[in-house]
């Protein structure tokens, strides 16, 4: 077992490395936590040279000195070292995998070679071939079935191309149209929406419409109504009047239009005689001003009421677009006899009010007026206006809506053929046979997978294969990247990246590239058989880069499984110990830090923390985690000490404490 690293000279961040005094011996479980930088893939190089038995070219001329129980472990003699040891690092990666599509190393697990797996393996393959046979069967009624819908499509697409003048036009195209309208809601139109619309695609353009003047008019008849009403119920007051001529309205006409021949008093001008003055007063009083402002008011009523007769000149049909006569014909029809209507009932006001002026005295009542009659007429004339408004709308937007009436026949075309298809069940029977053939397909690719498992049994590499499937499954959450056995010129096993589709997997996302190795790594150990995994000493260095915080816990657990598990001890209490004889993981990741803590051997002495301290830009210490680091479970508290501590000390140039203030991520 390593006790501890005695020194570190001349390499990288360690300068000059010496234990600090009081420094903790390694023990079976080992956290060493440090920042981006502070040297923990170098101390990991150190490891891996124990495993390789071979010098590093990139740690030539350093120093090193490995503490044991039994001895010193150096430069000098580290290649005569008995201890087993595995890393994982970055020089673990780059050597052990090719991400770049070639191939790599297998590992190789011990399988049994298995007679009865061979015969199986025999079985199976016998189904996949008869499942093969019964496929090309259904790929026979398949291309049939297919070859008659492209007939159907052939003649659809012809007729289209016929009936809406399209050029190109065929069954390309038109399968192009059914995947976008079989989406949609059906596309059938009513047969008055396909006559209009079809009539509106095959105008040309030549024919364009033209714009329609809106009518404009807003009969009125109620106001004069309730006005005319007013003034036949009117029966003005007169104190002076001639009981005679109110008696007898035609006399009192034909002496009231005489009045202005007799100014004066003198010979009457029709019997002669002698008309006084007095007899004229009399006459005058009888035509008070009164009677005579009425009848001039009643008068005036009379030319307002005869000049409201309704009158409207309405558009030619000719002028509209053909998709627009129909409607305006019906929109127009009630009018001629709702403009009558309108206009008898002024008639007869009018009549009313003439009736008045007749027997001014004398009050009246208006005939009964019909309801409705100015409303029809304005309700009428909005139905006109909404039609010329629809057709000056496709006057002004031909182009487009014709475009868009071309576009509604088409797809109207095309529901048709949809539809068709569907009755006929050609498309149904086409799918049920992809069905049945994709069945067959899965039903030998589960074979395939049987057959693989027993060959698993077989190949030694299969199996490691298997394992680290498996393992990467776990690792990602999905089985997006997996490996396959292939055999290379010289007939060699070999590892090799796939994609699920399995196409050779290259531009590895640097998560998936991390997943992989230690994926790789991790079964790689079963290489080792238990009894030398016991014996073994492991160094992890950050495993974690670029995973986020699910596979982070998915790492810890894999962990977890591979080097601790819990054993009875001689007081028969259930206790964790670690399977390996050492574990060395080394992170930047406090996170993960924390999670690893979790994992710890029972027993006060079998697991030990430790921090990698940058001190300066060319030096680095190894020691015990201090309490502000261990005891809790945030980088923050350590952080804190060293700013009190800057803050406390009087040398504001102590280099260490300044390199905890720059290198911390906590600090960025």
């Amino acid at each position: 077992m390593i006790t501890g690293i005695g020194k570190i000279k001349g390499l990288g961040v360690y300068q000059n490395y010496t234990k600090p005094a009081g420094t903790q011996n390694f023990v079976s479980k080992n956290l060493i936590y440090g920042w981006n930088y502070s040297g923990k893939t170098t101390l990991s190089r150190l490891f891996a040279q124990l495993e390789s038995k071979t010098s590093n070219p990139d740690l030539n001329g350093c120093e090193f000195s490995f503490e044991t129980a039994d001895q010193t472990i150096n430069e000098k003699n580290f290649q005569q070292c008995e201890l087993t040891v595995r890393v994982f690092n970055s020089d673990f990666i780059r050597q052990n995998i090719h991400f770049e599509g070639g191939g790599f190393n297998p590992i190789l697990i011990l399988g049994k070679d298995s007679e009865e797996a061979e015969k199986k393996i025999e079985k199976l393959n016998t189904r996949i071939g008869r499942s093969t046979a019964t496929q090309k069967i259904i790929n026979s009624k398949f291309d049939a079935l297919k070859a008659e819908i492209a007939r159907a499509k052939t003649s659809a697409a012809e007729n289209i191309r016929q009936v809406l003048k399209v050029t190109p036009y065929d069954a390309r195209h038109l399968g192009n149209d059914v995947s976008i309208v079989g989406v949609l809601d059906s596309q059938t139109l009513s047969d008055e929406d396909l006559a209009y619309n079809f009539e509106l695609a095959v105008t040309p353009d030549s024919k364009k419409p033209s714009t329609v003047e809106q009518v404009f008019g807003k009969p009125s008849i109620e106001a004069l109504y309730n006005e005319a009403s007013n003034a036949l119920a009117a029966t003005p007051s007169f104190s002076n009047t001639i009981k005679h001529l109110e008696d007898n309205p035609a006399i009192e006409r034909w002496v009231e239009n005489g009045l202005h021949i007799h100014p004066a008093a003198g010979t009457c001008e029709f019997c002669g005689n002698e008309v006084t003055q007095a007899r004229l007063e009399i006459f005058r009083a009888h035509f008070s001003k009164d009677l005579a402002d009425h009848k001039n008011s009643v008068e005036a009523l009379l030319s307002k009421i005869q000049a409201s007769e309704f009158t409207l000149v309405l558009p030619n049909e000719a002028q509209f677009n053909n998709q627009y006569r129909d409607a305006y014909r019906n929109a127009a029809e009630p009018l001629p006899h709702a403009i009558k209507c309108f206009n008898q009932a002024v008639n007869t006001l009018a009549k009313d009010i003439q009736s008045k002026i007749e027997n001014l005295r004398k009050p009246l009542v208006p005939s009964v007026l019909a309801p409705g009659l100015a409303e029809t007429i304005t309700k009428a004339i909005l139905a006109v206006n909404a039609v010329i408004k629809s057709n000056n709308e496709l006057a002004e937007n031909f182009t487009k809506a014709k475009a868009e009436a071309h576009q509604k026949v088409k797809n109207h075309y095309i529901q048709q053929f949809i539809d068709k298809q569907e009755t006929s069940g050609l498309e149904r029977k086409k799918d049920c046979q992809i069905k049945r053939s994709e069945r067959l397909k899965a039903y030998s690719t589960h074979l395939q997978l049987l057959i693989n498992k027993l060959q698993a049994l077989i190949s030694h590499a299969q199996r490691g294969r298997e394992k680290i499937n498996d393992r990467l499954a776990s690792m990602l959450g999905n089985t997006a990247v997996q490996i396959n056995v292939v055999t290379d010129a010289a007939g060699q096993e070999r590892f090799q990246l796939v994609r699920k589709n399995g196409h050779i997997a290259k531009n590895l996302s640097d998560g998936e590239r991390t997943a992989i190795a230690f994926s790789y790594f991790i079964i790689k150990l079963q290489e080792l058989s238990p009894e030398k995994f016991k014996d073994s000493v492991v160094y992890i260095d950050d495993p974690i880069s670029s995973l986020d915080g699910n596979h982070i816990y998915q790492i810890t657990s894999a962990i977890n499984e591979i080097f601790f598990h819990k054993i009875q001890n001689a007081q028969g209490s259930e206790i964790w110990i670690t399977k390996c004889k050492q574990l060395f993981i080394s992170t930047h990741s406090f996170e993960f830090f924390n999670l690893l803590r979790e994992l710890k051997p029972d027993g006060g002495n079998h697991a030990r923390l430790y921090l990698i301290n940058r001190i300066n830009d060319d030096c680095s210490s190894f020691g015990n985690m201090p309490k502000s680091l261990s005891s809790y479970g945030s980088e923050y508290h350590f952080l804190f000490e060293k700013i009190y501590r800057f803050h406390e000390t009087e040398d504001k140039a102590n280099i260490e404490l300044l390199m905890h203030t720059k290198c911390s991520p906590a600090f960025r």
